[in-house]
C-alpha cells in the first residue's frame, strides 16, 4: 500500500501490486465526470444505508466505519451525513459482491484544512492510499485503467470531520472478474510448459515404439 498526496490541478498515477493496478486519481471536480449519479431516498437512517444510480439502477452501500448512524437527505443528488454534522469514516461499494467499477468521483462538504486519506480497493485484493492534502480540496475522482476494476472506496478524515458525503458518481459498472496474481500466472505457465514437454514426450516415445 502506498500514499500519496493530491495537489490541486494535478493527477497522481499510481501502480498498485501485485496485479498491475493501474489508477489516475485527481482532486479536481469534474475531472472525471463518471455516468451515473448515485440517489438514496430520503430520511434513512443506519450504520448502514444504500442508494441507487439513476441510469442502470445498481445499488450501492455506504456503510460507517465508526458506528455513526448516517442519515440520507435527497435535493438531486443524496447526501450522506451525521446527527453531529462531523461525518467522519465511511466506505461505499456495490452491493453486489460481484460488480465494481472504474471512474468515480464524490465530493466531501466542507471538508476542514485537516488531512483526509482515501483508500480503494481493487477487484485483485490489491488496494491504494491517497491523501488529500491540507489545502481544502474537497473532491475527489479516480479512474481505473488497464482492466483494473474498483470494489471499495473508503474515506477518513482522522477526526476532523467533514459536513457530508455528496455528488457521488459512478462509472463503468462491470463484472467483477479474477486477475491472476504474478506468481499464479508463473505457476500456469510452468505447469503448460510441463504439460507440453509431457506431451512432446510421449509423441516422441510413441513415434520410437511405432517405428
Amino acid at each position: 500500500m502506498r500514499l500519496l498526496p493530491l495537489l490541486a490541478c494535478s493527477v497522481a498515477a499510481f501502480v498498485a501490486q501485485p496485479a498491475l493496478a493501474a489508477i489516475i486519481v485527481s482532486p479536481t471536480p469534474n475531472f472525471v465526470q463518471p455516468q451515473e449519479n448515485v440517489l438514496a431516498n430520503n430520511g434513512l437512517s443506519g450504520q448502514t444505508v444504500t442508494g441507487t444510480t439513476n441510469t442502470t439502477g445498481t445499488s450501492v452501500t455506504f456503510q460507517s466505519l465508526n458506528s455513526e448512524l448516517l442519515f440520507t437527505q435527497t435535493n438531486g443528488q443524496a447526501r450522506f451525513f451525521t446527527a453531529d454534522g462531523t461525518l467522519d469514516a465511511v466506505a461505499f461499494y456495490l452491493t453486489n459482491p460481484l460488480l465494481g467499477f472504474t471512474q468515480v468521483e464524490f465530493n466531501l462538504f466542507n471538508a476542514s484544512s485537516n488531512t483526509t486519506t482515501v483508500n480503494l480497493v481493487f477487484s485483485d485484493g490489491s488496494s491504494g492510499s491517497y491523501a488529500l492534502g491540507a489545502n481544502g480540496q474537497n473532491f475527489f475522482g479516480a479512474v481505473a485503467t488497464a482492466g483494473t476494476i474498483i470494489t471499495r472506496v473508503a474515506f477518513d478524515t482522522n477526526g476532523s470531520g467533514v459536513q457530508d458525503l455528496r455528488q457521488v458518481r459512478l462509472g463503468g459498472i462491470t463484472s467483477v472478474a479474477a486477475v491472476p496474481e504474478p506468481a499464479t500466472w508463473a505457476m500456469m505457465l510452468v505447469g503448460f510448459g510441463m504439460v507440453a514437454g509431457t506431451a512432446r514426450y510421449r509423441r516422441r516415445k510413441t513415434i520410437a515404439v511405432y517405428a
